[in-house]
């Protein structure tokens, strides 16, 4: 009975810790892995073609799956930075590289309207994208977080 009692108390304690293993895995972002949790204001979720959603950090995380795996994806939500409230990532609008950085750098934040995204760009900087412009751009540059050549920079800043 005492081996019985030690087995299951060891099994009880090694399910616990799975548990907790998971719920530490999936508060990541597949993507860059910076956590989903103080993140949730610029949240992306990808539902993939096969089924299940995918949630990234942020847009700069989203926008790359979405343009690089587009085959493989259904759909995609990510929530208006000013009011927190989800919406078809086609429908947002997107600043790139503000001085603002919310989660990874260089930024991609999403904003449910251009207006919110212009007053938001007067006082941190960037550059508004529309979805499928923001695609064509976060598909040139790399997965991660490193920034894009400088005089790349430069180009898309012209014209401020």
């Amino acid at each position: 009975m005492k081996v019985v009692k030690t087995v299951l108390l060891v099994f009880v304690f090694a399910m616990v810790f799975l548990m907790t293993g998971v719920a530490a895995a999936e508060d990541k972002c597949p993507l860059c892995g910076m956590t989903i949790t103080g993140n949730e204001n610029t949240a992306f979720i990808v539902t993939m073609k096969t089924g299940g959603d995918v949630t990234y950090c942020c847009a700069h995380c989203g926008l790359w799956v979405m343009a690089t795996e587009k085959d493989k994806v259904k759909s995609a939500k990510t929530r208006d930075f000013i009011s927190g409230e989800w919406m078809d990532a086609s429908k947002a609008v997107y600043l790139y590289n503000s001085k603002a950085v919310p989660a990874c750098s260089p930024s991609w934040i999403a904003f449910g309207s251009k207006k919110e995204a212009e007053m938001f760009k007067k006082g941190f900087g960037g550059r508004i994208y529309g979805y499928e412009e923001a695609l064509k751009v976060r598909a040139t540059h790399p997965k991660g977080m490193e920034m894009p050549m400088k005089h790349e920079m430069k180009m898309e800043h012209k014209g401020k």
